[in-house]
């Protein structure tokens, strides 16, 4: 059984996810280096919650593809922490409790 639920929805458009990257400054949230696919850094738009339908500005984090797949998987964003989070995670925590 897959842990990713969703499709995409409609307004999941090139345009949008590049004025996304462009949007978090063309670089990696977690570890701020620079789109360079070339060096292995693509940068990705990540679904915090696995859930591929759910677009919400919380939700979706500018990651380059090493930092995706070191945190794709490992993060829930619906358990409690007893530790305070990193800079780059604290906006996507707090959207996520406005939203609740």
């Amino acid at each position: 059984m897959s842990r990713f639920k969703g499709q995409y929805p409609a307004s999941w458009t090139k345009e949008f996810r590049d004025a996304f990257r462009a949007a978090h400054g063309n670089k990696c949230e977690r570890c701020g280096h620079a789109h360079d696919p070339a060096a292995g850094y693509a940068l990705t738009i990540h679904h915090l919650t696995n859930d591929k339908s759910d677009c919400e500005d919380w939700n979706l984090a500018a990651l380059c593809q090493r930092c995706h797949l070191t945190i794709q998987g490992r993060v829930d964003m619906f358990q409690d922490w007893m530790l305070e989070h990193s800079a780059w995670m604290k906006p996507h925590v707090e959207g996520r409790d406005k939203a609740m």
